[in-house]
C-alpha cells in the first residue's frame, strides 16, 4: 500500500543518520513531508541531498537538549511544512555505566541526551499537534528499556523513563487526537554500530555476537524500522496509543 502518509508533515530528530534517518526515508517514500533536525550541519546536509530528490524535505541544525533550540527548529519546521502533525524523536545518547565506578557527569549526560529532547520536542510542538488535527508522536526507545543490561545503569534508566513519559504523554493526549509510542528496537546493523565494532580485535566477531543475542539470529534492518515508524505515524494505528513496541528480534522474551 503506497501513499500511507500523504499529507502528512513530520519532524524528526536525529533525522541525519541511523534509525532517524531510516525512518525518514520511509516516510518521505509513503508520501510525507520532512524537517530534520540534529546536531551536526554538515550530516545533515548530506541527507537532505540523499532524499530531497524523493519529497519535500528541509533541515535546520541544533542541539535537542536545548530549549532555544528546539524551540528554533520547531519554528522553522512548522513554517516549512505549514504545520505538524508528526513528530519523531531519534536523539539520544549511550555508553558503559557500571553502577560501581561510573562517573556521576557521566551517567546524568546519558540521561540527559536521552529524556530531554522528547520532553523538549513534545512540549514545544505540542501547540502544532493540537492545531494540526490527529497526529502522532513516535520515541526512539530501546529493547533496554524493557529489560535490563549489565553495566548500562543510565542507559537502562534514560530508555525505561522514555517508556515511562510515553506512558504519561499518550494519557495527556489521548482525548486530544495525539498518539504517542515508543519503538524499542534491538541491535540495528547501522554504520555506527560497525564504526564502534572497527575498534575493537575482531569487528566480525563483535558484530556476529551482537547477532546471536537475538532469538532470531541476526541484526535488525533499518528498513523494518522504518516501516514501523510508517505505521505509527499513519492513520492504521489510529486505535494505538502508549504503547513501547519491542522489535528486537525476540530478546525480549527469552
Amino acid at each position: 500500500m503506497a501513499g500511507r502518509l500523504t499529507g502528512k508533515r513530520a519532524l524528526i530528530y536525529g533525522g541525519g543518520t541511523g534509525i532517524g534517518l531510516a525512518c525518514a526515508e520511509a516516510m518521505l517514500a509513503e508520501g510525507a513531508a520532512l524537517f530534520l533536525s540534529g546536531r551536526r550541519s554538515d550530516v545533515l546536509a548530506a541527507a537532505a541531498l540523499k532524499l530531497a530528490p524523493h519529497g519535500s524535505v528541509d533541515v535546520e541544525p541544533g542541539d535537542a537538549t536545548e530549549v532555544a533550540d528546539v524551540e528554533r527548529v520547531t519554528a522553522r519546521a512548522a513554517a516549512f511544512l505549514g504545520g505538524i502533525d508528526t513528530i519523531l524523536i531519534s536523539a539520544g545518547a549511550g555508553g558503559p555505566t557500571p553502577i560501581l565506578d561510573t562517573a556521576p557527569e557521566e551517567f546524568q549526560r546519558i540521561i540527559n541526551s536521552n529524556l530531554r529532547p522528547l520532553f523538549l520536542a513534545v512540549r514545544i510542538g505540542a501547540q502544532h499537534l493540537l492545531a494540526a488535527g490527529p497526529g502522532s508522536v513516535i520515541a526512539i526507545s530501546s529493547m533496554y528499556g524493557l529489560v535490563g543490561q549489565k553495566e548500562r545503569v543510565a542507559y537502562c534508566g534514560a530508555k525505561a523513563g522514555v517508556n515511562g513519559m510515553v506512558q504519561a504523554m499518550a494519557l495527556d493526549f489521548a482525548d486530544k487526537g495525539i498518539r504517542v509510542n515508543a519503538i524499542c528496537p534491538g541491535f540495528v546493523e547501522t554504520e555506527l554500530a560497525w564504526e564502534v565494532a572497527r575498534k575493537e580485535g575482531d569487528p566480525v566477531a563483535v558484530i556476529n555476537g551482537k547477532r546471536a543475542m537475538h532469538p532470531i539470529p541476526r541484526g535488525g534492518r533499518l528498513e523494518e524500522m522504518g516501516e514501523l515508524a510508517v505505521y505509527l505515524a499513519s492513520d492504521l494505528s489510529a486505535f494505538m496509543t502508549g504503547q513501547a513496541l519491542a522489535i528486537d528480534g525476540g530478546y525480549t522474551v527469552r
